[in-house]
């Protein structure tokens, strides 16, 4: 009798347990994975396309009929109207001349700039960086922020800071495991976690990571960082 009462005790502890941990950067990596793999789907269904590990495609945009009439061409008038006044006779000037493409492209994005130490540490989220692996600025915008997580000039994965993400962006199983929400697909007979996301009550409310398009060693390396993230 007391061994089930203490059986039973056990199987109710083990959720807290799961959701209590994860929090301390890749320390508990190898925990995190072992979560992934047995955790069952969460509340969110998984979308009905076959689970792959490609990003999500975008829907096509719909085609609106036009509703503006069409119209009909006026019969030739018998009096044909006198030529248009030539603007360099009229004014004695020449007209002025439209802005060239490239004077009216915007100018390109500064290059990516590598964080410091002081930088890291200012982050809003913690990260385990190999040795040889950096994080660079990304693209920023009014209230967000986004930082790629590199190996040389290989981008390994990213990490956006903000009010609304894009979570998810891969296709495959949705998990619920250490605080995060996490999309989970099988590759060669292996599990891995492509991205998570972390909800917060202060800003920035919305932590999303998620792994590149790189194969091989890389992708085993970005998916491994990728499970050190953790919201400070």
């Amino acid at each position: 009798m007391r061994f089930i009462v203490f059986v039973a005790a056990l199987a109710l502890a083990t959720p807290a347990f799961a959701q209590s941990t994860g929090q301390s950067g890749g320390a508990n990596s190898s925990f995190l994975t072992r979560e992934l793999n047995r955790a069952p789907p969460s509340a969110i269904p998984p979308t009905p396309d076959t689970v792959t590990s490609r990003p999500l495609s975008q829907p096509a945009p719909s085609v609106v009929p036009s509703t503006a009439p069409v119209a009909v061409a006026a019969p030739a008038s018998a009096h044909p109207a006198p030529p248009a006044a030539d603007p360099t006779t009229a004014t004695g000037s020449a007209p002025v001349a439209a802005p060239s493409a490239a004077m009216a492209a915007d100018p390109p994005p500064p290059p990516p700039t590598v964080l410091d130490a002081a930088a890291i540490a200012a982050l809003p989220f913690r990260v385990d960086l190999p040795t040889g692996v950096r994080i660079t600025t990304g693209r920023p915008g009014p209230n967000f922020n986004i930082w790629s997580i590199r190996k040389g000039d290989q981008t390994l994965a990213m990490v956006y800071a903000g009010p609304a993400s894009q979570f998810p962006i891969y296709d495959g199983q949705m998990v619920q495991a250490a605080g995060r929400s996490s999309v989970v697909v099988t590759e060669d007979n292996r599990r891995l976690a492509l991205e998570h996301l972390f909800q917060r009550t202060t800003a920035p409310t919305e932590i999303h990571v998620w792994v590149a398009s790189v194969e091989g060693a890389d992708r085993v390396l970005a998916e491994q960082i990728a499970q050190t993230v953790d919201p400070k």
